[in-house]
């Protein structure tokens, strides 16, 4: 009886930490289809700004739920199987989350007053240069630093055998050529749009 109890507990955290990674990743890309959608052509109407700032929190409430669910694992494994706490992914993770944590006070101090300040027109011609590039790293940070954690959970080949600091300069890594490959795009589509305006 007690090891079902146990089972249960594990199956629980488990499930709140894929639904905290769910609402988070969800949330994330559709914050980024947004800015996709909206770059150049129709305007940003209030509806869909609140629309917007309710994904917005259900990303907020993703990042609680892992924090939550995170925590409650390592208690979990401190009491019952302590040899997990050796587990490096455990820790990569973590940075992974607290990357995740920054991001997300930067969607809501930075990129959701610009969108509002930005009702009635589009993203590119009420926003700076330097707006558009902030909120395109803010943006493919957020969607990295959620899919990341999912794909260390299916690769269970990673366990014991990697160190945090090879999970956390791979992610790192992967981040950079994410930004790098984001703000090429970016460079490319303004400058045809510049081309379009002057013909």
């Amino acid at each position: 009886m007690e090891l079902l109890n146990i089972t249960n507990l594990k199956s629980l955290i488990t499930f709140s930490h894929l639904a905290g990674l769910a609402f988070g990743l969800g949330g994330a890309w559709i914050l980024d289809l947004f800015i996709v959608r909206y770059f150049r052509s129709e305007a940003v109407t209030m509806e869909r700004y609140q629309f917007l700032e309710f994904v917005s929190k259900l990303v907020l409430a993703g990042l609680v739920m892992l924090w939550i669910s995170g925590l409650l694992f390592v208690l979990y494994y401190y009491f019952y199987t302590p040899e997990y706490l050796y587990n490096q992914k455990v820790w990569a993770k973590t940075f992974i989350v607290i990357v995740l944590s920054l991001n997300g006070v930067l969607v809501h101090r930075k990129l959701m007053p610009v969108i509002k300040r930005s009702i009635g027109s589009n993203l590119l011609t009420s926003l700076s240069p330097k707006e558009m590039r902030s909120m395109l790293s803010i943006g493919t940070v957020s969607v990295i630093s959620w899919l990341f954690p999912i794909v260390l959970g299916v690769a269970k080949t990673l366990n014991f055998t990697v160190s945090a600091f090879v999970i956390a300069g791979s992610y790192m890594t992967v981040l950079a050529i994410a930004l790098l490959l984001a703000h090429t795009v970016f460079s490319m589509i303004s400058q045809e749009s510049k081309q379009l305006q002057l013909d």
